[in-house]
């Protein structure tokens, strides 16, 4: 059968159920695991609608807790600042090899540092 209706749905875990809503249609659906959120959510759509479950397709969200949401959001901040200073870094350094380079030999610029020679060759070969 093909689709006739396409919804979006939320779900989120109360105690031990997924409460599954499916706001075009105002109405709620449980179902006790993960796996099933999809089906008992298709079945929902199906028996207010008058289709078939096969002719409805429901797009569900799953959703964690708003606190544990907040820490993943800052947690996924922190890791694009994080790369973003290492390339800084990253760049810094490479400048500094260059600057250096005009004057000292590459074992003389590994010394100061305190880096090996191969590490003051890599940062020599790479561009920003």
């Amino acid at each position: 059968m093909t689709i006739k209706r396409e919804f979006e749905a939320v779900a989120h875990k109360e105690g031990k159920w997924w409460e599954i809503h499916i706001h075009e249609l105002d109405q709620v659906t449980q179902a006790r695991k993960a796996t099933d959120v999809e089906e008992m959510a298709a079945d929902l759509a199906a028996a207010v609608t008058g289709l078939d479950p096969d002719e409805v397709k429901v797009n569900v969200t799953f959703r964690a807790p708003s606190d544990v949401m907040q820490r993943w959001a800052q947690a996924r901040d922190d890791i694009e600042k994080g790369q973003e200073l290492a390339q800084k870094g990253a760049a810094e350094s490479r400048a500094i090899i260059t600057e250096l380079s005009g004057s000292f030999n590459g074992t003389e610029i590994a010394r100061m540092l305190g880096v090996s020679t191969q590490r003051i060759s890599q940062l020599k070969a790479k561009k920003a």
